[in-house]
């Protein structure tokens, strides 16, 4: 078999069961590809597939299906095809329109991204460490409870409550406020953000306390690992052939720590098939890119069956990517 009838024999394989997902036949091959063999010719392709590891036959007479060798030769040759005119409408106009704190966008974005693949996907908003704090306030909430909120420079509003050893009064607060505002306001989170022991020994008990408690509340901030967002999942059963295969996907979803690892913060965009990813006996494909904002990087993707149509997927995941980037930055 030359390179070039291999290729297109790979390519039907691949389109026609991503179609239908039902075995494909020699003479559906045939039919599909143009190629001037006869449809004995294409089982002999079809047999050499399988003996290689790119098709396998479900039983005896039926055609092949193919394999993630096969899906990962199809892709590393699969030249990229730009969303039709409604799907980039859609999305320009969602970007163009959008006005929403950063947290509510990323989330927003993923429901975009499944509503557009018919596919469930995921957002990884970037991580807090990097950003510029623009504004620091400290709120009472009880004699004893205080709320940290932070501004970034992405507009992002970092709240964390915390509980005092003892009460505080509203002027000890504003002292507080005070003192932490130019040891955080204009730096980077993740960078040195403290006060001496001279310093806090001066001032009373209560707002020394604050002072720690609200430093504390940031610095977990800024190493706390990025939020994830979840879109699609509804659409799953319709993906998997059955239950089981929906139970394993959801299983992988509900990992923070393995979804983090499933989607790529890396320059250009990612596909991972099968035992490519960091999980066993799912059938997953993920398909992933990278977007900036400001200091910091996020990851948008989406995850379905092997069976994905891959042209469709990676040009949404690309056009959104550059959109939301565009918007955030």
């Amino acid at each position: 078999m030359t390179d070039d009838r291999w290729s297109e024999v790979i390519r039907v394989l691949v389109e026609e069961h991503i179609l239908t997902g039902a075995p494909v036949s020699s003479g559906v091959i045939q039919e599909r590809s143009g190629l001037p063999v006869s449809s004995a010719t294409i089982r002999s392709d079809l047999a050499a597939l399988e003996r290689d590891g790119f098709a396998v036959q479900p039983h005896t007479s039926a055609g092949r299906i193919p394999t993630a060798k096969a899906y990962r030769y199809y892709v590393d040759h699969l030249a990229p095809v730009p969303l039709g005119h409604a799907a980039r409408s859609r999305i320009s106009g969602f970007f163009d329109s959008v006005q929403l704190e950063l947290a509510k966008l990323l989330k927003e974005t993923t429901q975009l991204l499944s509503d557009v693949t018919a596919m469930p996907s995921v957002v990884v908003a970037p991580g807090f460490s990097g950003e510029e704090v623009k504004a620091l306030h400290l709120v009472q909430l009880s004699e004893d409870q205080i709320l940290t909120m932070v501004v970034t420079e992405a507009g992002r509003v970092i709240q964390q409550r915390a509980r005092l050893e003892n009460a505080i009064a509203p002027s000890e607060l504003e002292e507080a406020e005070r003192l932490l505002t130019p040891v955080l306001v204009g730096r980077r989170l993740g960078g040195p953000m403290e006060l001496s022991d001279e310093r806090l020994a001066a001032v009373p008990t209560p707002t020394r306390s604050a002072v720690r408690v609200a430093l504390s509340a940031v610095g977990e901030v800024a190493a706390a690992d990025s939020e994830i967002y979840l879109g699609g999942t509804r659409q799953m059963a319709a993906l998997w052939d059955n239950l089981d295969a929906v139970q394993r996907v959801l299983d992988v979803l509900e990992r923070e720590a393995v979804i983090l690892d499933l989607v790529s913060r890396e320059e250009g965009t990612s596909i991972r098939i099968g035992g490519e990813l960091p999980v066993e006996d799912v059938d997953m494909a993920v398909v992933s890119t990278g977007y900036e904002s400001g200091r910091s990087s996020g990851s948008i993707g989406v995850i379905g069956p092997m069976r994905m149509d891959y042209r469709r997927v990676i040009s949404a995941v690309e056009e959104i990517s550059r959109e939301l980037e565009g918007r955030i930055t």
